[in-house]
C-alpha cells in the first residue's frame, strides 16, 4: 500500500509519473531509476556497512557526497543546504556527471537534510530504499534521524537503514518485518509514539499482543534471533527494529 505523502513532499518531489523511472525537474538531471535507491547520509563518519547488491540511484545528503565518492559510488542526486559540502568537490562532480540532480535548500529551512532526502526518495516511488550512515556525531542528530524512520509515511516504505554497526527497520500497524540473522543476531524492538502491540517469531523471547510494548520501554531490549529469519507483525502502533551483531546472550 502506498503510504500517505510526507508534508514536505511538494519541495522534494521529482516531477513525472511514479513508476520505476522518473524524470527529475530540479537543477540538472535526466532519468532516475528508482528500483533500488541508496541514500548516503552526511554525518561525520562514512558508512561502515554496505548491503549486498548494487544501487540503481544514489542520493547524497550534503556532506554525504564526500562519503559517496569515498565508497566508489556514482551520485545521481545531491540534497541539502550545502553547509558541509566542499564547493570544489561539488563542481568536479557536476563536471564528471553533468546529469547530476542538485537540490539546494536554504540554511534556515524547517527540515533536516536527511528528511528532505527521504522525501525526495519517497517521490520516486522506489521499490527499495537503503539508508547508509556512519553513526557518531551529535546525539540529537542521531536520535532525530533514527526516530524519523518511524513516521507513518516512512515506516510504510521498504526501507532499511545501515547506521554504524546496526541495521534499523520500522513498521507500523498492519505491516510485517522480515529480519534476516545476517543483519544481526541481537534485536531491540522499540515502540515509538505510543504503546505498540506486536507478534514475533524466531526470537529467544517472543512477544504477543497480550504483552504490550510501551513507548520507550526496555522490554524489547537485547532479544536474540534463534532462526535464520525472525518475523515481527505489528498489530497496533509503530515499532523500530534494531539489529546488531554480538555475542550470544547467556
Amino acid at each position: 500500500m502506498r503510504p500517505p505523502h510526507p508534508p514536505l513532499w511538494h519541495v522534494c518531489l521529482a516531477a513525472g509519473h511514479h513508476t520505476g523511472v522518473v524524470n527529475a525537474d530540479v537543477s540538472g538531471g535526466g532519468q532516475l531509476d528508482a528500483r533500488c535507491v541508496w541514500i548516503v547520509d552526511g554525518g561525520p563518519r562514512a558508512p561502515r556497512r554496505l548491503p549486498p547488491g548494487e544501487p540503481s540511484c544514489v542520493i547524497a545528503v550534503d556532506r554525504g557526497l564526500a562519503h559517496t565518492l569515498q565508497l566508489g559510488l556514482r551520485p545521481h542526486v545531491v540534497v541539502g543546504d550545502f553547509d558541509s559540502v566542499d564547493a570544489a568537490m561539488l563542481e568536479r562532480t557536476r563536471d564528471q556527471w553533468p546529469d547530476l540532480v542538485v537540490q539546494r535548500h536554504d540554511r534556515h529551512k524547517a527540515h533536516s537534510d536527511l528528511d528532505l532526502a527521504l522525501s525526495f526518495a519517497w517521490g520516486l516511488d522506489p521499490a527499495e530504499i537503503v539508508l547508509l550512515g556512519g553513526g557518531g556525531g551529535r546525539l540529537d542528530h542521531m536520535m532525530i534521524s533514527v526516530t524519523m524512520l518511524a513516521r507513518p509515511y516512512y515506516a510504510a516504505l521498504p526501507l532499511a537503514a545501515y547506521i554504524g554497526a546496526s541495521v534499523v527497520r520500522a513498521a507500523t500497524a498492519g505491516f510485517r518485518l522480515q529480519l534476516p540473522i545476517d543483519d544481526g543476531n541481537l534485536l531491540t524492538l522499540l515502540a515509538v509514539g505510543g504503546t505498540a502491540s506486536l507478534h514475533t517469531s524466531g526470537l529467544r523471547w517472543n512477544l504477543t499482543g497480550a504483552t504490550p510494548l510501551a513507548s520507550g520501554a526496555s522490554l524489547g531490549l537485547s532479544n536474540e534471533l534463534t532462526e535464520p529469519e525472525a518475523h515481527v507483525r505489528v498489530q497496533a502502533g509503530t515499532v523500530l527494529a534494531i539489529q546488531t551483531h554480538g555475542k550470544p546472550l547467556p
